[in-house]
């Protein structure tokens, strides 16, 4: 099993320069190191050129500073609480572009509807897509045609076997 994380590279990264000062070939570090050859190359490569400056991890970029606070977050997620027809939309479901219609009316902040998805995820809210059915659709009434109707409309087939008909 092969170790994660930027120490454990860093290691890998040592072994391979360490094997290499002690003689060995750079298919033989990748078999001793589970890696390719040419990772191997690319490592040794690195090291020639910075040196052991080479060898370290710059790790994951921050990325930019988010707009909201966490405050300003917290009381996003009280304000979707509250449902999506308090705010006057037609129906109570939020979508990506009533969320930043919602964050920009608030906190006079403006979000790509595309981006609102990774925000929601940020304060624990998932995606979730409504059931398509008729609001009209009697329950009860398709339960009673599955049990009474149904079974009288199918056909006996051979052996014995309900079938529906037979598709030509």
């Amino acid at each position: 099993m092969r170790l994660k994380g930027d120490a454990s590279i860093e290691f890998r990264f040592t072994l391979i320069v360490k094997l290499y000062k002690e003689g060995k070939k750079q298919q033989e570090i990748a078999t001793l190191v589970a890696c390719s050859q040419a990772w191997v190359s690319k490592v040794l490569h690195r090291y020639r050129n910075r040196g052991k400056k080479g060898l370290k991890i710059k790790g994951k970029a921050p990325g930019k500073v988010s707009y909201l606070s966490r405050k300003q977050l917290e009381k996003l997620k009280t304000l979707l609480l509250k449902g999506a027809l308090h705010y006057h939309f037609p129906t109570d479901n939020w979508t990506r572009e009533r969320i930043a219609a919602l964050i920009e009316q608030q906190f006079s902040v403006h979000y790509h509807p595309s981006h609102v998805s990774r925000l929601m995820r940020r304060i624990g809210f998932t995606r979730q897509k409504p059931k398509r059915r008729s609001f009209k659709k009697d329950e009860r009434a398709v339960e009673k045609w599955h049990r009474e109707t149904l079974p009288a409309l199918k056909k006996k087939g051979p052996a014995g076997r309900v079938s529906v008909g037979v598709f030509r």
